[in-house]
């Protein structure tokens, strides 16, 4: 249940969009005629703003340029896909020198599917073997299917709140409606019946309801981290539980580490020590260039289109343009470049802001709170300690998204719906101070201290 919140005055709510609007003519101009063909404005379904989006033209390091030419610190970073900044000159001279030799083939490069593979089972030994797809929703869509395949189970079970892409199993209760419950349009008969539903963080609970359904369960699948329900870490225990528990029922656990690849040199179950028996990842994986992966234990990965197996038993994958050259390139880039050196760089970054945002809040008696982990991080407005989906919802959507606004005014970029924002390598101490800086004066523009 929300906790009830004082009425933000009508007056400071005006101030904060009428210096949007004043800010912005080109954009609103831009949503005004993108959105008769596109809906919302908005070609990817991302970037949704209230009154209307803001639309970037250009960006470099830690900055964009928005239509009007405004210069914002961006903590979006293209939905958390580039840790080392914009325009990063090795991604860069990846692309260009495979563009000169073709973007892709549709038959396999002999070099770069095996360098990035090498690459990511550094980082992620669980790795044995990988495919590599579009996307993450991709990603966590054939990981469900291989985990069902090999188990032959029916069900899958996720967390409340958990966001795994916009497949069909994935948008039950996945973080981004008002209400929980809530099961879209336009599924698939039997689909909210297919899907186990997980409290987050509540191992004793979960532990009971993965019991119950083991016959029928064929995977698990979890964020270590919720990322589209506002930065929200699993403990290590809940963690060590799902694992224990998936091993007794013989239930394939996944990890869906499409946001948290990149947190830390070994990802989130490096961080936490909890070993699953697949892993997705995505979004940072390409070097801002569509790309992702599904991958993990040999003996699973088996089922994926295999010649060990008869013809009508392999798990099919076909990805027109899933690992094509390009892309690859552009990881093989990425992944070279995140060294440990990076890594304490950019979650000293993330120290701060979480910090810094418990300090502000103190002192000014509001209930901001930050959650989140190395480089990344979620504002909740609401004095209980946010630790899942139910006590995310206790924070007030509507203060948020004026904050939100209102750091857009002051010059930094984040999500609207949820203050969210990841830290990038051209980042300084300097920029954190403002972004707190910004924060307090968008606090105080709206009458909330």
């Amino acid at each position: 249940m929300a906790i009830a919140q004082e009425p933000v005055a009508e007056q400071s709510i005006g101030r904060t969009e009428a210096r949007y609007r004043a800010r912005t003519p080109k954009s609103r101009a831009a949503f005004e005629r993108n959105q008769v063909a596109v809906p919302g404005g908005v070609p990817g379904g991302l970037g949704v703003m209230l009154p209307y989006p803001l639309y970037i033209e250009r960006a470099q390091g830690c900055h964009v340029w928005d239509a009007d030419g405004h210069r914002l610190v961006d903590l979006l970073n293209g939905d958390w896909v580039f840790p080392l900044g914009h325009g990063n000159p090795k991604i860069n001279a990846a692309i260009t020198a495979q563009l000169q030799k073709g973007i892709t083939f549709c038959q396999p490069e002999p070099d770069l599917q095996y360098a990035l593979s090498q690459l990511i089972q550094e980082r992620i030994p669980s790795m044995e073997r990988m495919r590599f797809t579009t996307s993450g929703t991709e990603a966590t869509m054939m990981a469900l299917r291989v985990g069902r395949a090999f188990t032959g189970r029916p069900k899958i079970a996720k967390i409340m709140g958990g966001y795994h892409g916009t497949h069909d199993a994935s948008v039950i209760a996945n973080g981004r409606y008002t209400d929980p419950t809530f099961v879209p349009r336009g599924l698939i008969p039997g689909t909210k019946e297919s899907v186990v539903l997980l409290p987050y963080n509540q191992p004793d609970e979960c532990e009971r309801i993965i019991r119950a359904e083991a016959e029928e369960l064929g995977a698990v699948i979890v964020e270590p981290m919720l990322g589209g329900s506002g930065m929200i870490p699993a403990t290590k225990e809940y963690l060590e539980r799902l694992r224990r528990v998936t091993s007794d029922c013989g239930v394939v656990l996944i990890f869906d580490e499409v946001v948290t690849c990149t947190l830390g040199p070994h990802g989130a179950q490096g961080r936490m020590g909890v070993i699953p028996d697949l892993t997705t990842m995505g979004k940072a994986l390409g070097g801002g260039l569509p790309l992702g992966a599904f991958g993990g234990r040999s003996d699973i990965m088996d089922l994926v289109d295999s010649a060990l197996y008869p013809f009508d038993r392999p798990v099919r994958h076909a990805s027109t343009v899933g690992g094509i050259p390009i892309c690859l390139a552009a990881g093989v880039a990425q992944l070279e470049q995140l060294t440990p050196e990076v890594h304490a760089h950019i979650e000293a970054l993330g120290e701060q802001v979480r910090t810094g945002v418990g300090a502000l809040a103190t002192r000014l008696g509001v209930p901001l709170q930050a959650t989140g982990l190395g480089q990344f991080f979620g504002l909740h407005w609401t004095s209980v300690p946010v630790v899942d989906i139910d006590t995310a919802f206790t924070s007030d959507s509507e203060i948020i998204g004026r904050i939100a606004l209102g750091l857009c005014n002051e010059g930094y970029l984040c999500f609207y719906f949820n203050v969210m924002g990841v830290l990038s390598l051209p980042m300084t101490s300097e920029d954190i101070e403002g972004f707190l800086q910004a924060l307090e004066a968008t606090l105080k523009e709206n009458d909330l201290c």
